[in-house]
């Protein structure tokens, strides 16, 4: 179990440096508010269901899914973050049971230099990469309105 937990530990350095501190950092506040994330997926497949569209078919359902769960999550104020954070350090969130405290992940992260992004991607490159996700992107969504 040690060994897993420093695993993570080691991880969280390699994203750090990959993406950097104030990336890895965020990650892990997102991971406090997952369930805000899973309501809004459970509102949109309520909506999906029940309402019907102006035009189109309700398959069209799926179209900006994804930019509406970033618009809610970004809708979240930093209070709510701060508090997540203090509540979870009280109960000790962490993913799962392998993994150690966010808190204290998130503390190791903050306690050293912060690092810079060693892998960043330009406009172009990213474009490139959105193409490549478009088709898995817009399965996903089908699925998860589908309620499958």
């Amino acid at each position: 179990m040690r060994a897993t937990q420093r695993g993570e530990y080691l991880a969280d350095v390699l994203a750090a440096r990959a993406g950097s501190t104030e990336a890895a950092v965020g990650l892990m506040d997102r991971l406090l508010v997952a369930e805000s994330a899973e309501s809004v997926l459970l509102r949109e497949v309520n909506s999906a269901q029940v309402k019907r569209p102006k035009s189109g078919t309700r398959e069209d359902a799926w179209h900006g899914l994804w930019e509406r769960l970033a618009d809610d999550m970004d809708s979240i104020p930093e209070s709510e973050y701060e508090r997540r954070r203090r509540c979870g350090a009280l109960r000790g969130h962490s993913v799962d049971s392998t993994h150690p405290p966010t808190h204290l992940r998130r503390a190791r992260l903050l306690a050293v230099a912060p690092e810079v992004a060693a892998i960043r991607a330009d406009a172009d490159r990213q474009a490139v990469l959105d193409d490549e996700l478009t088709t898995a992107r817009e399965r996903l969504a089908r699925r998860i309105l589908s309620g499958r």
